[in-house]
């Protein structure tokens, strides 16, 4: 796929930033990563949400979201993803350029499943498990969507554009400190700072 060659060096970049499975990771480290990725998917899900172009080309943001995942996976880690704060985006409004952040969402699921069989951490991992059996397959009709919506130059050139600055964008969100979330649990508490 055209996007993945031209965003290598983005995607790899942004690879470094996601350190669950470091060998020093621990449970507040997962945490930090779930409340980063609730900031970015519940914003930019709600784009994908009101994009009537994105929806008309045959990507369905309903069934692509991962935020209630995320909330689930946070919730049963004492975390209110209520109280989280949510990430700045790029420009998304041509659907080329909806096109080419989905590429790095539609993408993450892909790597979702890679970190899920790989992360020793006893963890909540609904989010990590993405489309669960159906994660190709959804790859598949996102992969048709793009061949199909992108065909033209420019407006491959425009999705690659907004995937870098996805990319860009995610990498920085990650690297933002998190705001501490309430822990109604102090045995949970102790569980993420031992």
């Amino acid at each position: 796929m055209y996007l993945r060659d031209a965003t290598l060096e983005h995607h790899r970049e942004a690879e470094r930033h996601v350190r669950i499975l470091d060998p020093d990771a621990t449970v507040a480290t997962y945490a930090r990563f779930l409340a980063r990725m609730y900031g970015f998917h519940a914003a930019i899900e709600r784009v994908f949400a009101d994009h009537a172009a994105l929806t008309r080309a045959g990507f369905d943001p309903e069934s692509r979201c991962k935020a209630p995942l995320l909330a689930a996976d946070l919730h049963e880690l004492g975390l209110d993803p209520n109280l989280l704060e949510r990430s700045a985006l790029p420009d998304l409004v041509s659907l080329a350029r909806a096109l080419g952040a989905a590429y790095v969402i539609e993408g993450s699921t892909l790597g979702g499943t890679f970190i899920r069989s790989r992360l020793t951490l006893d963890v909540p991992m609904r989010f990590l498990a993405g489309y669960g059996a159906a994660t190709g397959a959804m790859w598949k009709v996102f992969g048709a969507i793009c061949d199909r919506e992108l065909a033209g130059h420019a407006a491959r050139d425009e999705a690659v554009t907004a995937a870098r600055e996805t990319f860009g964008a995610l990498t920085a969100w990650l690297d933002e400190p998190a705001r501490d979330a309430p822990h109604p649990n102090p045995a949970l508490e102790r569980r993420l700072h031992a």
